[in-house]
Parts: structure tokens; C-alpha cells; sequence
């Protein structure tokens, strides 16, 4: 089971530079992605910012919304296609704002319950779910059929 996403107050307080982020992004998420996924890279930070998915940094540093909104792209990437992404997130982060829509997706992830979640969050955090289990037992049953 991948270790527990930070909730928003767990996030640095202060601002990062991308190095920073790609360090803390890809220590939060690595544990749940397979060995076939890709870490988050600089390119693809700069790629975000370059096709507005992420806002750009200010004084080469990233704040804290910045940093939870690479954490949840990071871990849907290998399961949905970023604009679909980007596209639940403004609507999401329209919504209730950029931190509770992060912990409602934290809250799902770390299995700590749904209620009053939106479908959308609840949906993706399932599928992502299945995803990992999937990745899981392919992992096992190539183990076994190596051993045979």
C-alpha cells in the first residue's frame, strides 16, 4: 500500500525551487507508482507551465497550491491524460478553492473517507486505486511465472 499523501497544512509552508519540488513531488508519490511510471521531470513541470496547467513560478519559486497540484497531476498522469486533468481541477479548484479540493483528493487516497467528496474526486481516486491494485498483481503473477 503506497505511504499516506500529506495533507495540505503537511505541504512546505515556504517556496521551492523546481528542484526542491521535484524532490518533495517525487518522494510523495513514488511509493504508489509502479516502476513502469514516470517521476516528474523538469521538463515536464516547464511543459505545464508553457501549456497553462501550472501557474508560473514566481521568482523562479513554487508555493504550496503549486506543489499539492503537481502531487495530484503526478499521481493521475499515468492514468488519465493531463488535460483532462487540469480541466477537473479548474473546475474543481473554482469551486471550494485549491486546498480543500486537495485534501478531499488526499482524503480519498489515504482511504480515510469519502463523504461529501465530489463524484469526480471519488471517481478518479478509485480508478487510480484499481490502477496501482492492477500494476500490483501483474507484478505477482510475473513473479510466479519467473519462478516456474
Amino acid at each position: 500500500m503506497p505511504t499516506p499523501y500529506p495533507k495540505w497544512e503537511e505541504l512546505p509552508e515556504i517556496d521551492l525551487y523546481l528542484d526542491q519540488v521535484l524532490l518533495y513531488v517525487n518522494q510523495v508519490t513514488s511509493s504508489a507508482i509502479s516502476q513502469n511510471d514516470k517521476l516528474l521531470t523538469a521538463s515536464m513541470v516547464n511543459n505545464y507551465v508553457k501549456h497553462g496547467h501550472l501557474s508560473k513560478p514566481l521568482k523562479k519559486k513554487y508555493n504550496r497550491s503549486q506543489v499539492a497540484r503537481l502531487i495530484v497531476v503526478t499521481a493521475l498522469k499515468n492514468v488519465f491524460a493531463i488535460q483532462e486533468i487540469c480541466q477537473t481541477l479548474e473546475l474543481l479548484t473554482a469551486a471550494n478553492g485549491s486546498q480543500e479540493s486537495y485534501d478531499g483528493f488526499v482524503t480519498c487516497m489515504n482511504d480515510a473517507g469519502n463523504e461529501q467528496l465530489p463524484e469526480v474526486v471519488v471517481s478518479a481516486c478509485e480508478t487510480l486505486k484499481l490502477y496501482y491494485k492492477t500494476h500490483e498483481l501483474v507484478e505477482k503473477l510475473g513473479g510466479k511465472t519467473n519462478e516456474n
